[in-house]
């Protein structure tokens, strides 16, 4: 006869005393009654309260091979098990919440052999169901009138998603590849059962209306297995547009593992990754649950930053960089095993010793210094005795008090490469109290970035707060794609204890010129919108503001259709080129569907730090939503907004592509001495080959689904003194000229 003394420390053992209630003695005749006293079993495991009850415990004890007895417990006031068996031979074989697992009610007590109880398989939807599936194993008659300790394992891993960035928000999460079934006891070795599939239906999770942001869900729970290949796809939204992105998980999962994705940055910048740790409980930090691994401190070296608990288990590491060693007391006989995985860290063992309380293990543990914004990570130290953990160490790297929120994310080399144009608000930081953040260049490197210390109690203990803001130089002749770069520094107040880390961006930029308020683009864009490389570059500007007009009217025929830019349908970045069959005028790869300007995006269809106008933007080239002004010449008029804008008209005509145009017509908007200057061929209205309105310059306008912004021109052979500035309806097929204006940006530099 055996007693199980059951010792859960994340939930009371009354939970599972209320549970188990009914179980103690059934007339099942593969059972044995049971007695009163014999060896003590401690059950040990981690978890969430919800992940750790047991509603029914069965023992069942093989010998040479074969089932012996099937043994159902009782539970004792103690909280502890009582198994009684015919004798204290074999292995005990322990299964928690099996009820629903297929194959458990044909075992047979003389007939079951050891390794088909081992090789039972279920789906995983049977291994949850009734509770989950949980495996332990006791090896009978080696520690008489002694307790010992069963480690129970989930037969199951879980997988969770975590937004890890406020602003990004995860809707839907897809995983393909899952093994649909799997065994249901531990393997030599992670491995699927024959005639496992890995192509089913995919687990979909759909946050329909209440998308998950800056959170942690549990998503599903999959049996042990090896995969071809698991991938999980992850839609998310952030600033007005959506993003694919695709995870991939291990080909190996574990039993009684978590695999955590994680989804971070923002915009364009948004990424995933993948961690794995062992299932316990999230908020635990004490690693002594598991008796049995102690640290000796006297044997370990150990430097400043390395903390160790008084119960000798639990080791934190601080965030810079560190190498210390740790001897490992355990039992004789007990071997050391470390699990779990960071990057940055790089552990070593030394080959065992094994005394009575003597360290059985030297750990070299290695780590380099700690990124900001890279969350606290475990790894663990695992005792193991007769194929059973019995004791555990836990190693936690604890994360840099530099936080960061926002764009701004270090790689391992202490980088953070954005590889494209980015401005505004990059980051806001958090250092602690007696900490300051400063921004470096190198000699003579333009201050593209710069910190701001928000504002703060000055009693406060709490550190200090900063924006970091990305700047922009207009009309910077630098701005043709090369590498800008800069450093954030962390350090005392007085300079000392320097972190350094680099932040780089390829400066990139359009010709602009500033109408009122808004800074407009001086050229329509052509090729792929979203490149800068396709389009008129500071450098390349060939005329000055003030010198467009005129430039236009005198350029040649090939040069104008150059500068004239491609036409575009929304939702698609690559312009329409004018084209001809010989006899009429299209745009190539015209589209007979086409997203809406006025409701996608603004920033999707321009180059970054830029966007479409929407009706305020244009307004200021107008007195009103249907406005004539004028022919050829010069005059003034007062703007929607008040303002006294001048307007000269001239005209040119043009031949492209062997083909007469006609007249183009130039307007040159002139305010407070800068102009801005309105050009551009006429839109095309449908599919057909010569449906061109060659004086019609229909704009690319946001926010109103309907409604776009243009200029109606007539020739003035044809109709003198009329070139209308119109919002009026036009349908979504029609192609548009986009002339984008910058996003407004805080920092301006010289």
């Amino acid at each position: 006869m055996m007693e199980i003394r059951f010792s859960k420390y994340i939930a009371a053992a009354a939970i599972a005393a209320a549970m188990l209630s009914g179980c103690s003695l059934q007339s099942n005749p593969e059972t044995v009654p049971v007695t009163s006293s014999g060896t003590k079993v401690r059950l040990s495991f981690y978890g969430n309260e919800d992940e750790t009850v047991i509603t029914d415990i069965k023992g069942y004890r093989f010998h040479d091979g074969i089932l012996k007895e099937i043994i159902i417990p009782e539970l004792t006031d103690e909280g502890t098990y009582t198994f009684g068996t015919a004798a204290f031979a074999g292995d005990l074989y322990l299964l928690a919440n099996a009820g629903n697992i297929g194959g458990t009610e044909s075992l047979s007590p003389g007939n079951t052999q050891e390794k088909d109880f081992i090789s039972m398989t279920d789906r995983p939807e049977a291994m949850v169901s009734g509770g989950f599936a949980m495996c332990g194993k006791v090896r009978l008659g080696e520690f008489p009138g002694n307790t010992v300790d069963a480690v129970m394992t989930r037969s199951v891993a879980r997988i969770d998603i975590c937004g890890a960035e406020k602003g990004v928000r995860i809707t839907e999460v897809k995983i393909s590849g899952l093994a649909d079934i799997g065994y249901v006891n531990p393997q030599d070795g992670i491995s699927s059962p024959p005639g496992a599939s890995f192509s089913g239906e995919p687990f979909l999770k759909e946050f329909n209306g209440a998308p998950l942001e800056g959170g942690k869900e549990r998503l599903l729970y999959a049996v042990e297995q090896k995969s071809p290949g698991i991938t999980a796809e992850i839609i998310t939204e952030s600033g007005g547009g959506r993003q694919k992105l695709t995870a991939v998980l291990p080909d190996i999962l574990a039993r009684n593992m978590v695999y955590t994705i994680n989804v971070y940055g923002k915009g364009a910048e948004i990424t995933s990754s993948l961690a794995g740790e062992d299932w316990e409980s999230g908020n635990e930090a004490d690693s002594g649950k598991i008796p049995g691994g102690l640290i000796d401190i006297g044997r370990s070296q150990l430097h400043d930053g390395i903390e160790i608990n008084g119960t000798l288990d639990t080791v934190y590491v601080t965030h810079l960089a560190n190498s210390f060693s740790l001897s490992v007391l355990a039992a004789r006989g007990a071997s050391v095993a470390v699990s779990g995985r960071i990057d940055g860290v790089e552990i070593r063992q030394d080959a065992p010793k094994s005394t009575d309380l003597e360290p059985v293990q030297d750990i070299y543990v290695t780590s380099r210094l700690r990124m900001p914004g890279i969350p606290e990570e475990r790894m663990y130290i695992d005792i193991w005795e007769e194929g059973r953990i019995t004791g555990r160490i836990t190693l936690i790297f604890r994360q840099n008090p530099v936080k960061i929120e926002g764009a701004v994310r270090f790689g391992s080399d202490g980088v953070c490469d954005f590889g494209r144009y980015i401005d505004g608000e990059l980051a806001r930081i958090s250092v602690p109290e007696g900490s300051m953040m400063l921004v470096e260049f190198a000699k003579d490197g333009p201050p593209w970035m710069k910190a701001e210390e928000t504002a703060r109690n000055p009693e406060s203990s709490e550190g200090r707060e900063y924006r970091l803001l990305g700047g922009w130089k207009p009309n910077d002749p630098e701005a043709d794609g090369r590498v800008q770069e800069g450093k954030i520094v962390f350090c005392d107040m007085d300079g000392n204890n320097r972190e350094e880390y680099t932040v780089r961006r390829l400066n990139w930029g359009l010709p602009v010129v500033k109408m009122g308020d808004t800074w407009w683009a001086k050229y329509n864009l052509r090729g792929n919108s979203r490149d800068f490389s396709a389009q008129i570059t500071p450098d390349k500007d060939p005329a000055s503001h003030d010198m467009v007009a005129g430039m236009l009217v005198s350029a040649s025929d090939s040069v104008l259709l150059e500068l004239m830019g491609d036409q575009y349908q929304g939702g698609n970045t690559d312009g329409l080129k004018l084209s001809t069959d010989g006899q009429v005028y299209y745009y190539n790869g015209f589209s007979s569907s086409a997203q809406n300007f006025g409701d996608i995006d603004p920033a999707s269809m321009t180059p970054d730090g830029y966007r479409i106008p929407d009706y305020d933007d244009y307004a200021f080239f107008s007195a009103n939503d249907n406005f004539n002004i004028g022919g050829t010449g010069t005059r003034t008029f007062r703007n929607i907004s008040g303002k006294d804008v001048t307007v000269t008209v001239s005209e040119r005509t043009a031949s492209f592509l062997g083909l007469e145009y006609g007249t183009v017509a130039i307007y040159d908007f002139e305010y407070e001495g800068n102009h801005w200057v309105l050009y551009g061929p006429g839109h095309q209205w449908n599919s057909d080959k010569g449906n061109v309105a060659r004086m019609n310059i229909l704009l690319a306008t946001f926010g109103d689904s309907g409604k776009s912004w243009g200029m109606e021109g007539y020739a003035s052979s044809d109709r003198p003194g009329q070139n209308w500035m119109k919002f009026t309806a036009h349908n979504i097929w029609k192609t548009r000229t986009i002339r984008c204006i910058k996003t407004p940006v805080e920092y301006i530099y010289e």
